[in-house]
């Protein structure tokens, strides 16, 4: 029993860090989507209003196109975050589903290691756009260029964070079926789609 307790420690502390990283996932994922839909809101406000204005009192919201822009560089690269850890990216996983349960969390961590050097590279050439734009201002608004670029690198350390922490669970051993899944097949899909039509129509 004496020789089983360390074991036993380093496995609670692991499965501590591991709760703490799923409720941080948790928390900030609710915050991208709250502001991927205040985004859209604006957004929408922005060009209908924009566009009544112009057509109907041949006047507008100067700062419209501008902002509109910004965020929605900014909602794509928070989606990009989203979808990583919804696995909503397309994948192929033809191969990978024919593996053993072994060799497909071999395969997420390689795949986990190449997309991360991907981020790396983003985050870098991200840093470099906003630290190159930060004196540039847009005309309408005033706002620093750097602005946009600062959605690469927040989009870059989110999914780099997710497959740090995708990584960490499959090596301890606490991966989910779904932790084993780097994307989501067009082809499950179109099956799932299917699978639904089938049961609607069954219903009918």
């Amino acid at each position: 029993m004496v020789i089983d307790q360390p074991g036993a420690v380093v496995y609670q502390l692991a499965s501590g860090k591991a709760k703490i990283m799923k409720i941080l996932e948790i928390y900030l994922i609710k915050l991208f989507n709250s502001l991927i839909v205040a985004f859209l809101a604006v957004m929408l406000v922005l060009v209908f209003g924009n566009v009544v204005l112009r057509y109907g009192f041949n006047s507008g919201i100067s700062v419209s196109e501008e902002l509109s822009r910004i965020m929605f560089v900014w909602l794509t690269f928070l989606g990009a975050v989203v979808a990583m850890k919804e696995h909503a990216h397309l994948g192929i996983d033809t191969l990978t589903k024919r593996l053993s349960p072994n060799a497909q969390k071999f395969c997420v961590v390689i795949t986990s290691l190449l997309v991360l050097g991907v981020c790396g590279l983003i985050l870098v050439g991200s840093w470099q756009q906003a630290v190159i734009n930060m004196g540039t201002e847009f005309p309408a608004t005033g706002m620093p260029v750097a602005v946009q670029y600062a959605a690469g690198i927040v989009a870059s350390v989110g999914i780099g964070a997710y497959l740090v922490r995708n990584i960490y669970v499959v090596l301890i051993g606490q991966a989910s079926t779904q932790d084993l899944m780097m994307g989501n097949s067009s082809l499950d899909q179109i099956n799932t789609h299917g699978d639904s039509q089938n049961i609607a129509g069954s219903d009918k």
